[in-house]
């Protein structure tokens, strides 16, 4: 059974890579991070798996803006553990990937999205308090 969540998680994991990059920045305009309530609600728009949307938070989340989502929603995931995890499979077990490297990494999973200024984002939140 744990062969296949873990199946289905680095799945989940790899879309997220493909298409939140690209999904994220027209949201809510391209940024360095994004809100948990941000990138949760473009998983769930776009019909990505919500029931891994905690990697995804981890991707593209400040580590701050992560402890305090899954202290507010009750939540117990573990930002470092998830981020090493990720690293392992797609960053060369780079923990501290940032946008960018996602970014990157998402045209080669033929996402067709490539670097198009995250390097250069600005810090803010590109949409919003939430």
């Amino acid at each position: 059974m744990e062969l296949i969540a873990n199946f289905k998680r680095n799945r989940a994991i790899k879309s997220y890579i493909k298409k939140l990059p690209s999904l994220l920045a027209k949201d809510y305009g391209k940024s360095k991070t994004y809100t948990p309530k941000q990138v949760k609600r473009t998983i769930e728009r776009s019909g990505l798996s919500v029931t891994d949307a905690c990697y995804g938070i981890a991707m593209f989340s400040s580590r701050e803006a992560f402890d305090q989502y899954h202290q507010e929603t009750g939540e117990s995931c573990n930002y470092d553990s998830m981020r090493c995890e990720i690293a392992d499979k797609h960053f060369g077990g780079n923990s501290e990937f940032e946008i960018s490297d996602i970014a990157s990494a998402s045209s080669s999973y033929g996402g067709g999205f490539d670097d198009g200024g995250f390097a250069d984002a600005g810090g803010g939140d590109g949409g919003g308090s939430d």
